[in-house]
């Protein structure tokens, strides 16, 4: 999901927001609310950089990721990626319409049993057609972490419709990308289909007789079990003990990448990136005073959101990564910092984060001892 053209939406998305980094020296950028962007040389990166390495303990749930990125520039006419899935699942699609003509990107749902299938959408996030990448990958975050309020599908024996009945109508122009995230639950089998097709075809009749495209050289699609990923330290973090610490998401070292299987082909597949993989990160925390944490991009230009939730029966708040800039991560002698906050050590904190399309990886989360 990175992009090859990606540095020219940098320029273009920097002189729009009037962001470059001249002037965000000139207005001492390290000053933002929730963006620290500091020189290599600066003498304040000491304050955030952490050498203690969090060993963590994680544990991905039984659930199915559905994830459709393959081929990702499409060059012709079917379904992207198909299966047949029942109970808790996460569908993430991510294509761009690489032809000279428009065309209709939508997901096609069928009910595989003889009883009627209610489907339970609970969150989703949809954003494209455009051509600026970044900022497709960024409101999708955005708007999947935000608030949401479940909705029904009801199918009958064998019917078909549309997971979101809008993407029918939506026309996708010629270099125009669009993002997707639905989490919802299947009562009985249900087949799922990516399509991209002519603005003038009947979705739910070409489904039936579209091929099945053939992945790009990256193959990032398949099915994988879990689509929830739990993070927790496996030492309780005392920060007069240990001091500025961190954990990497998205390395391959320490958060390892799913393997799954493509179902049209029935090959191997591997998650390069966890992309559609929410991580719930609940940090163990003991000791007095507070700590703050921030969100460190470590490989390259990076726009996205996350959420955190304080108490047991608090809400998740979402925080843009970048909040007060459009995207960072783009200079490689400046470190960048989202601060994503600072909370009592006996505050019980939940952070959801899932990496985000043409976005690069790893991240690094900081902890910083505050008193």
């Amino acid at each position: 999901m990175k992009k090859n053209k990606i540095f020219s939406f940098i320029l273009s998305l920097a002189t729009i927001c009037n962001f470059t980094l001249a002037q965000a020296q000139d207005n001492n950028e390290k000053d933002l609310k929730n963006t620290i962007v500091l020189a290599n040389k600066d003498k304040d990166v000491e304050k955030y950089e952490a050498d203690k390495l969090l060993f963590m303990e994680t544990k991905d749930d039984d659930t199915t990721l559905l994830f459709s990125d393959s081929p990702e520039t499409v060059e012709q006419d079917g379904i992207l990626y198909q299966d047949t899935v029942k109970g808790d699942t996460r569908l993430l699609y991510y294509h761009l319409n690489g032809m000279k003509e428009d065309k209709k990107i939508a997901v096609v749902i069928q009910n595989m049993s003889d009883k009627s299938n209610v489907v339970k959408v609970t969150k989703e996030a949809v954003a494209g057609p455009s051509e600026d990448y970044l900022y497709v990958g960024k409101v999708t975050m955005q708007r999947y972490f935000n608030s949401h309020e479940t909705r029904e599908i009801e199918l009958a024996p064998y019917s078909k419709t549309f997971l979101r009945v809008e993407d029918d109508e939506r026309i996708v122009p010629s270099g125009g990308l669009v993002y997707g995230l639905f989490d919802f639950y299947a009562q009985e089998p249900l087949k799922v289909s990516v399509v991209i097709a002519p603005t003038d075809k009947n979705l739910l009749r070409y489904v039936d007789y579209a091929p099945i495209l053939e992945k790009d050289q990256h193959r990032l699609r398949g099915t994988y079990e879990g689509k929830e990923r739990y993070l927790t330290n496996r030492r309780a973090y005392n920060p007069e003990e240990m001091g500025k610490a961190y954990f990497y998401i998205g390395d391959n070292k320490t958060d390892l990448y799913k393997y799954g299987k493509d179902n049209t082909d029935n090959s191997v597949t591997q998650n390069f990136g966890n992309y559609g993989i929410v991580y719930n990160f609940e940090p163990k925390l003991e000791g007095k005073g507070k700590t703050s944490f921030y969100l460190k991009p470590l490989g390259g230009v990076y726009a996205g959101a996350m959420a955190v939730k304080v108490g047991e029966n608090g809400e998740y708040k979402m925080i843009s990564t970048p909040d007060d800039l459009p995207f960072f991560g783009h200079e490689k002698d400046i470190n960048y910092y989202a601060y994503l906050g600072t909370y009592n050590n006996s505050d019980k904190l939940s952070f959801l984060y899932t990496p985000p399309g043409a976005s690069n990886l790893p991240v690094q989360i900081i902890l910083i001892p505050e008193k």
